[in-house]
């Protein structure tokens, strides 16, 4: 869906503090960066721990200007002055896949944690420059060792015939993670098979690990089988189409792939009618790892500093920090959003970038603008249209890398027929349907042909986006149109 961008400007009162990265000389002649507040001090807190997964909660008593930094790390015995040094270091070199935070009060649940093993996160104040500054907080916890004491599962789910809750085993079916494998021509990552001995239909799906309880897998069974009717329906009131919930189904022996992070999984077979019923069968693989990936030097090559540099004269800087290895980036910084990053495909294939619209947070609460939204990033065309994602993500532009090694930005679709053609891209906040910008369309950097993406020291005498300078937001008057 597009809709039409009106600038209509609200007052805020927040002000903005010009001089954060200005930098000065000592007497001496040495360079200096601002001052730092060496009172900050930061509190760490662990909450809701599983065997996969645990809730950090970081607070500090500072203010929106002081930056510090969060990491999780195992050697919970080593000199944290020593793991802090290395961490800056590993930030600065473009290693870390975090980035520099400025809330004062931020929330995470950290994922894909090994069952039964200790961990450290340790928060600090750094600064963009490198500098490590105030009071360090760290906590120490560990993870819960089984999957039977985190969720209550029964673990590859065998009652021996007993029905739990609506639900019994099927033992005639046998679910296996065969991993890596050939489907329908293709390679895939993560495949899982069911081999089956009956004609019963079903369904396969995968949860976490640290979610399984057979307790409540019947009312898991019911919300996925709505959601199958549900997907049918719209598909074929869209296209214009006759399927069935049957043609979703399988029957004897079957295999599905899956795009899977890092983590711990069961893969699932759910006993579902072909009328769309759950037909209380089920039957579960044992707990399996995905495991991190080794980066490739190309994907490496795209870790760090960046500015986009628009053909329009206007450059924003941001990060790009380690997401899925091989398959995808967190873009940290742009418009000056530090805390809510956007999620950037990568291609081994190709070795090039996709930017697309997404839902970056659900229920996000921006502190500087004392509003609750749901905050996108969406893609903005020639004609002065946004695009909604109601009709699911889209492509927005593509970096990668010339034959001369340089990068640069284009636009995504310039082959295809029909496609919208996008020239800037931008966070969007969505209240009650109504869509908020942050930024003056002049103020963003284009790309209506080639746009440079460099290195962002390579581009610093260029002019560049200060975040400091949002006065206001500026209102879009909704006209709906499809993608």
């Amino acid at each position: 869906m597009k809709s039409h961008k009106t600038i209509l400007k609200t007052v805020l009162a927040a002000m903005a503090v010009m001089a954060a990265f200005a930098c000065g000389k000592d007497p001496q002649g040495e360079e200096q960066g601002p001052q730092l507040n060496e009172a900050l001090e930061l509190a760490v807190d662990v909450e809701d721990i599983t065997y996969t997964s645990a809730k950090i909660k970081v607070t500090h008593n500072g203010d929106k200007n002081d930056t510090w930094y969060g990491f999780l790390t195992q050697d919970v015995s080593a000199d944290e002055d020593e793991l802090i040094e290395m961490a800056a270091k590993a930030y600065m070199d473009g290693e870390s896949s975090e980035g520099l935070r400025k809330s004062k009060s931020y929330v995470t649940v950290l994922k894909e944690l090994q069952p039964g093993i200790s961990y450290k996160y340790i928060a600090f104040g750094l600064s963009a420059d490198g500098r490590v500054y105030g009071s360090p907080a760290s906590v120490e916890f560990v993870t819960i060792a089984t999957p039977g004491e985190g969720g209550g599962g029964t673990g590859g789910g065998d009652t021996g015939g007993e029905v739990v809750n609506g639900m019994k085993v099927n033992k005639a079916w046998t679910v296996n993670y065969v991993g890596e494998g050939v489907l329908y021509g293709e390679q895939y990552d993560n495949v899982v098979t069911v081999n089956s001995t009956d004609r019963n239909t079903y369904a396969i799906t995968v949860v976490y690990a640290s979610m399984w309880d057979v307790n409540d897998l019947y009312d898991m069974a019911v919300l996925f089988a709505e959601d199958m009717v549900a997907y049918i329906d719209e598909y074929n009131d869209y296209y214009g189409t006759n399927y069935t919930v049957a043609d979703l189904l399988y029957s004897g022996t079957a295999s599905d792939a899956f795009d899977l992070d890092p983590g711990y999984y069961m893969a699932v077979a759910l006993g579902i009618t072909p009328e769309g019923k759950v037909s209380g069968l089920y039957n579960v693989s044992e707990v399996f790892e995905v495991k991190e990936q080794i980066p490739t030097e190309e994907y490496k090559a795209w870790i760090g500093d960046w500015t986009i540099a628009g053909e329009n004269g206007v450059n924003m800087n941001v990060t790009l920090s380690r997401h899925v290895t091989n398959k995808s980036f967190w873009m940290f910084g742009y418009e000056g959003f530090e805390d809510f990053p956007v999620d950037v495909e990568y291609s081994k294939e190709r070795n090039d970038l996709t930017f697309y619209a997404q839902l970056v947070q659900e229920n996000c609460y921006l502190e500087d603008y004392e509003m609750t939204c749901n905050l996108y990033f969406l893609g903005g065309d020639s004609d002065g249209y946004f695009y909604d994602v109601e009709d699911g993500n889209y492509g927005i532009a593509i970096a990668g890398v010339l034959e001369d090694g340089q990068r640069a930005l284009v636009r995504y679709g310039v082959n295809t027929p029909d496609y919208p053609k996008f020239v800037n891209m931008f966070y969007a906040a969505e209240v009650t349907g109504e869509y908020k910008f942050f930024t003056e369309e002049e103020k963003l950097p284009s790309f209506r042909g080639i746009a440079g993406f460099y290195p962002a020291a390579g581009a610093s005498s260029r002019p560049h986006f200060n975040p400091a300078s949002r006065k206001g937001m500026i209102a879009a008057e909704s006209v709906t149109r499809r993608f």
